[in-house]
């Protein structure tokens, strides 16, 4: 076996043992609550190539969160839920903390060309607060997913705009893996490459027409690839969106100046602080010397997201939900600069200086999190719980919990039978009068309901349920959910932006390999 295999076998081997680790820790402490609602949401998603509703899971409700929620990397926990669903579950959660890292340390020593820096890297990445916080407070599975990509995209943008490579894929394909797992994410990294093209100015890379020629041909293809990556999930949400207002519910984030302002801290401790902080400042003053011009980009980008971060701001639209993507973002950031400021101080060190230093940082960052974990007070995960996923249900864009399986006739509620199976509901009722029946599932364009094999007219309830008159005697009521036609069509021209990824990935590999040839 060669150096480079021994090395990589090693790497994997240290990747996994801090996988099964965290993933302990999450087994041992994470909220039942929110894994329930994580794993019916992944099962809901079976059927999501034929229709987005599943009457099976949401309290049979018809719910749109699949329609207004990225499915594609979410989804994938499919692979993984059989047998026992929790244990399933933790088992992707394993699979993706081990992406994670691994994602954090290729991408880095890519950038770095250093293995000890990618390494420190991508512990401090997968075992952040930031990561913590995500995983064990807000334990939505796409909030801690999209770490996954976010060094790929970064990365991405290094190779756009250093004038070193022709390389865009990277940019396209981890900016569409992040919209398709957090929107408000996607938008937050695209308001920080923005800025990127501005500063670039500074560098005397840009100073020739060549440089901005190539960068506008990259930006192109990258934008018209990154639509047909992403329409599948676009397309369906702005065609929904037309015929109603969505309001998206407010995101409560922490507010740091009351934070600190009920922390009453002496006057001796206030200027401590302003002292540590100016020592901070300094030392970030001297890494911005010393560093690369992408350093001094994410110094200066880091500014303005976290003075938006802290400071609150009475906007016309609710913006919470990007503060907390911005969030994400600039805990990337800081751990960028903070492996950079060690590697200043450490870069004439010995290996086993180097050595020390990676396993003070794995142990402290590892006791640091056990120890948060610990603290949170949670009712421990019984395996063998019985739970019903197909009850678990909540509003999303819609009423879905609101209507609460209630069956209307003529006002009055009534017990119906039914059966659900994926995106097919079919109700049976009897009745020898033509009564008006309010059947509690959402309304949804793509919904093709009969009574009796006849299309019947329906009305939208003040629910957002389904209304309709029945016939005399005997009903047979279909509900058959397919995508729209329109949805259907980005689905397509999604999976053909899929196709052209694949054959620009392999065109790209065949031209590197003559290279080296």
């Amino acid at each position: 076996m060669s150096n480079h295999a021994q090395k990589k076998v090693v790497l994997g081997i240290i990747f996994l043992l801090l996988s099964l680790f965290y993933t302990a820790l999450f087994i041992n402490f994470a909220a039942p609550k929110n894994l329930t609602f994580n794993i019916a949401h992944i099962l809901s998603l079976k059927n999501i190539f034929s229709s987005p509703i599943n009457f099976d899971y949401w309290n049979h409700s018809g719910s749109l969160i699949n329609l207004y929620s990225p499915w594609l990397t979410v989804s994938t926990g499919n692979l993984f839920l059989h047998g026992n669903l929790v244990i399933g579950f933790f088992v992707f959660f394993g699979v993706i903390t081990y992406l994670t890292i691994w994602s954090a340390f290729h991408y880095m020593q890519k950038f770095s060309q250093d293995t000890f820096e990618a390494l420190l890297f991508a512990i401090f990445y997968t075992f952040s607060m930031n990561r913590l916080l995500l995983v064990f407070q807000e334990q939505r599975v796409e909030n801690y997913l999209v770490m996954i990509f976010l060094p790929m995209v970064y990365y991405g943008t290094f190779q756009i705009f250093s004038g070193k490579s022709k390389n865009w894929l990277n940019f396209t394909f981890g900016l569409a893996m992040i919209l398709w797992t957090s929107p408000y994410v996607a938008i937050a990294v695209v308001l920080t490459v923005i800025p990127v093209i501005l500063l670039v100015l500074f560098n005397k890379i840009s100073h020739h027409w060549q440089y901005w020629g190539q960068l506008s041909l990259m930006l192109l293809k990258s934008l018209l690839l990154f639509i047909f990556l992403t329409i599948g999930f676009i397309g369906p949400l702005i065609e929904n969106q037309l015929t109603k207002k969505i309001v998206q519910a407010h995101y409560q984030n922490l507010n740091y100046v009351t934070w600190f302002q009920n922390l009453n801290l002496s006057q001796t401790n206030q200027y401590l602080i302003l002292f540590t902080a100016g020592l901070v400042i300094l030392l970030l003053g001297v890494i911005y010397l010393k560093s690369s011009f992408s350093y001094k980009v994410i110094l200066l980008e880091l500014i303005p997201l976290i003075y938006l971060s802290i400071v609150k701001f009475d906007l016309p639209y609710d913006v919470s939900r990007l503060i907390f993507a911005f969030r994400t973002i600039i805990d990337f950031f800081l751990i960028l600069i903070l492996v950079r400021m060690i590697m200043l101080l450490f870069q004439e060190s010995p290996a086993v200086i180097r050595l020390l230093i990676l396993l003070v940082a794995a142990i402290t960052l590892g006791s640091g999190n056990y120890f948060f974990a610990q603290s949170q007070q949670t009712t421990p995960i019984n395996i063998n719980q019985k739970v019903n996923y197909h009850k678990v249900v909540t509003n999303y864009h819609d009423q879905a919990a609101t209507a609460d399986d209630q069956y209307l006739v003529n006002g009055d509620t009534q017990k119906v039978q039914y059966f659900t199976k994926g995106g097919n509901y079919w109700i049976q009722y009897y009745n020898s009068q033509v009564v008006t029946m309010d059947i509690p599932i959402q309304m949804y364009p793509g919904n093709q309901i009969s009574v009796n094999n006849e299309k019947t007219k329906i009305r939208r309830t003040k629910f957002n349920t389904v209304q309709l008159r029945t016939d005399p005697n005997k009903n047979i009521i279909e509900v058959h959910s397919h995508h729209t036609l329109v949805a259907f069509i980005c689905l397509l021209l999604n999976g053909i932006g899929f196709i052209g990824l694949l054959y620009l990935f392999i065109r790209q590999k065949q031209l590197e390999n003559k290279k080296i040839d």
